[in-house]
């Protein structure tokens, strides 16, 4: 059952493509609203099932994670999710359950 207090508030369809640097990025920015707090979500066409949370960089420190997290699962189909790790610099996968990182 999805939380009501969770939606999605607009889904934008991106294609940054540039043949010359060798790079090709399709799917979708998903503007999540959560309890007044405003993720930005992105999802590739290439890699079905994954989400990133793209803004705020800091999600994992946040509060109604968990909620997202459930959320997008279901509302988005989603069965991997990747943070960004301010420790490496990066983005990383979650476990779903705990919501930490996990480990390589």
């Amino acid at each position: 059952m999805l939380d009501a207090a969770v939606k999605i508030v607009k889904s934008t369809r991106f294609d940054d493509v540039d043949h010359d640097l060798g790079y090709e990025y399709r799917g979708y920015n998903h503007s999540v609203q959560n309890e007044g707090n405003m993720f930005l979500i992105r999802t590739y066409d290439n890699e079905p099932g994954r989400a990133t949370v793209v803004s705020p960089t800091r999600a994992q420190a946040n509060g109604p994670l968990g909620q997202l997290v459930a959320f997008l699962q279901t509302a988005l189909g989603v069965s991997r999710i990747w943070l960004y790790k301010s420790d490496v610099g990066s983005y990383a996968e979650i476990d779903l359950e705990t919501l930490e990182f996990l480990t390589l």
